[in-house]
């Protein structure tokens, strides 16, 4: 993983063809990778609109006491090899305005996925915009999104075969 000063990388090596890991980044019915595995989303279904602009909804489970709902607005879709999107929710984690999803201090997320035949180098990226002040965005760190991110991507990692590395 590399870090800057307004973000970090994740690379992993996923093992699985680049469209099933898309489809893992976008169906719905795939979606499942990105829960917690060990604590149950309860009802909440897994809600994806899949156009620029359309958002991505889903309960975390961090602990029986701490869950959340998180996604993203889709800002750039290029099947299968990049997506892009404002992180967070309306009504979730990261707060974002529903009258402005794309708001300034939004985290931006975008997934990479090159093509290795039978395998696909996942690179994902989060950025802080310029807008979020140094303290704000350590606070954002010292909350725990890279380790966070981290375990998240790893799933996927897990669910598609490879080994996490």
């Amino acid at each position: 993983m590399t870090t800057t000063d307004r973000g970090f990388t994740i690379t992993r090596l996923l093992g699985a063809r680049r469209e099933a890991v898309w489809r893992a980044w976008t169906d719905p019915a795939h979606l499942g990778w990105f829960f917690n595995p060990d604590h149950d989303p309860g009802a909440d279904p897994v809600a994806v609109d899949l156009r620029v602009g359309g958002a991505w909804r889903q309960r975390m489970v961090i602990s029986d006491d701490t869950s959340y709902v998180t996604g993203g607005v889709y800002r750039v879709i290029d099947p299968p090899r990049r997506l892009v999107f404002t992180w967070g929710a309306v009504g979730g984690w990261p707060e974002l305005d529903p009258a402005d999803p794309e708001a300034a201090e939004a985290p931006l997320a975008t997934v990479l996925l090159n093509d290795l035949g039978e395998r696909t180098e996942l690179v994902f990226r989060l950025e802080f915009p310029a807008d979020v002040d140094t303290e704000r965005l350590q606070a954002w760190l010292a909350r725990g999104v890279r380790e966070g991110w981290t375990d998240t991507i790893d799933r996927l990692v897990v669910a598609t075969g490879a080994s996490v590395g």
